[in-house]
């Protein structure tokens, strides 16, 4: 009995050790429901914008950088003349003419060549026909009014600037004639 009894004891010491036969398996979670696509409908009443972030911007200060130091520039110096050439050289007074008073006006070629003008290219103006006075109105204008100034400006003696505003009328003629 006694061996009975031992055997016994052993098969029960030896049961928590054998453990169980049967493996308890836990479900996985159930998979979750599925989500409905639902559209929202635009809003009915004006809605404010949002408030948008101040942002702010600022240029980068600039380095201050040190100038650049340049060394002095270096004196030559210079040897002495010698005695004998430390004369001073006269320089020849060129005769520079008669002056003027800068007006050209006393000179007869120069006040025929500005009447001269002034009549070819009043003749320019006058020979011009209807369809290029008409389609060049605005520079037409501008060379009446310049034969009006250079015939003013004869009259009263200032031959150079007759002559210039002449020069001009003719300039406008020759862009209008092509």
């Amino acid at each position: 009995m006694k061996k009975s009894l031992y055997l016994c004891a052993a098969l029960i010491a030896l049961l928590p050790l054998s453990g169980c036969e049967k493996k308890v398996v836990i479900a996985p979670p159930p998979p979750p429901p599925p989500t409905l696509a639902v559209s929202v409908p635009p809003p009915t009443h004006p809605t404010e914008p949002l408030p948008q972030m101040a942002t702010i911007t600022s240029e980068p200060l600039p380095i201050p950088e040190e100038p650049a130091k340049r060394p002095p520039p270096r004196r030559r110096q210079q040897a002495s003349p010698p005695a004998e050439q430390t004369a001073a050289v006269t320089v020849p007074i060129s005769d520079l003419g008669e002056l003027t008073t800068g007006g050209e006006s006393d000179n007869d070629s120069l006040r025929r060549e500005a009447q001269d003008l002034i009549r070819s290219q009043s003749r320019r103006l006058s020979g011009l026909p209807v369809a290029v006075v008409s389609s060049h109105k605005h520079q037409v204008d501008q060379v009446r009014l310049f034969l009006r100034q250079a015939s003013e400006s004869w009259s009263k003696q200032d031959i150079e600037g007759a002559r210039v505003l002449a020069t001009k009328a003719k300039v406008l003629l020759d862009e209008i004639q092509g």
